[in-house]
């Protein structure tokens, strides 16, 4: 892959923010180890699987929307490197702020009651992905309550998100299903 200049990208695209992210989460790992910049592409995968028709901005916003959380990245950088507010408002709305004391099923009411749906889009792809059966099965292994508990809250997430956004819950969650879990694909997805 060619070396991008950040600093040279006058309005970013999908390959330009695959690349960032990379960058943002270099040596960070998910709680099964594996190299975290992994799950937001799946979630951008996700988000076109499930919304064939999206615009590139939910795209691109699948795949920041743990940078804020997770990478110290503020909006203001994110306007500074010509993402739309559309982009940036996404990422905002399904970023959880680390003093926020709201409980996941809040955040997640909170988000619908946003009517925001391109968040809601997001989100619903971020939970696909955290439901995963190979992730499922590899959090098991290392912690099956903590498994458990969160494939409960993620569950509930699609629920309330599928009927806020009137999809088939049932078909969300076939999709989640459809990958094999010995696809190597499930690590880095082309988009």
């Amino acid at each position: 892959m060619p070396r991008i200049d950040f600093d040279q990208v006058v309005k970013p695209d999908i390959e330009y923010t695959v690349a960032l992210i990379k960058q943002l989460h270099a040596g960070q790992t998910d709680q099964t180890g594996k190299p975290y910049a992994n799950h937001p592409q799946r979630v951008a995968h996700n988000v076109r699987r499930l919304f064939p028709d999206c615009s590139d901005d939910v795209v691109m916003a699948a795949l920041l929307h743990d940078v804020i959380e997770d990478c110290g990245i503020s909006e203001t950088d994110l306007r500074q490197k010509n993402y739309t507010e559309t982009c940036i408002k996404i990422v905002s709305l399904v970023t959880k702020n680390p003093e926020d004391k709201r409980n996941y099923d809040e955040v997640i009411d909170n988000l619908v009651a946003s009517g925001n749906r391109e968040a809601m889009m997001v989100k619903i792809a971020d939970n696909m992905d955290n439901l995963h059966p190979r992730r499922v099965e590899e959090l098991c292994q290392i912690d099956p309550e903590k498994a458990q508990r969160l494939g409960e809250r993620y569950r509930r997430s699609i629920e309330k998100l599928a009927g806020a956004l009137k999809i088939d819950k049932d078909r969300v969650f076939g999709l989640i299903e459809s990958i094999p879990s010995s696809n190597p694909k499930i690590q880095e997805v082309k988009l």
